[in-house]
């Protein structure tokens, strides 16, 4: 790392520095590079919440979001990954299940006292939650350089995506 990080937490006596550099060296890289892929798919400000950021991180994102929100990637196959470390998130790491409507059925049928609102949302939704998680990504990674948004992101199964929808106020 060429240069010092710190980020200011706290207020008052309370207000302490975290040696941002020093925890990235000790993540390592390819950590650092999924954060912001992991980021946007457990909760940032353009996405809803989908279990916990920490989660998120012992569901090991660098198996699945290597190339997420990166303009080279291959959006369907960012979707497909995306998806298996959502499950792992709210399945809080147990292996073996790899898409939400297999995870709803599982709850469904194996858990104590489950109704339908107690149920994750099916890979159906979840695909469009994946889909703004890897336009924002796209957006944060890229936001210092000089580009212009590639029409490809917006393609998906060959077809064009829907337009993230503004909210009215």
């Amino acid at each position: 790392m060429d240069s010092l990080n710190f980020d200011q937490r706290g207020v008052g006596d309370k207000t302490r520095f975290i040696p941002l550099h020093v925890i990235a060296v000790k993540v390592g890289k390819p950590m650092c590079e999924v954060l912001p892929a992991t980021h946007a798919l457990t909760c940032c400000d353009s996405t809803s919440k989908f279990g916990m950021k920490a989660a998120g991180i012992k569901a090991e994102p660098v198996l699945y979001l290597k190339d997420f929100g990166r303009s080279h990637a291959d959006v369907q196959d960012c979707v497909q990954n995306a998806e298996k470390l959502l499950v792992q998130v709210l399945n809080r790491g147990k292996h073996g299940t790899e898409t939400m409507d297999h995870l709803r059925f599982n709850y469904y049928h194996h858990r104590k006292s489950m109704t339908v609102t107690d149920l994750p949302p099916t890979s159906y939704a979840t695909e469009g939650h994946i889909q703004r998680a890897f336009y924002a990504t796209y957006m944060q990674v890229n936001c210092l350089g000089d580009f212009t948004e590639p029409t490809r992101l917006w393609v998906y199964h060959g077809k064009p995506m829907s337009r993230l929808k503004e909210m009215p106020l």
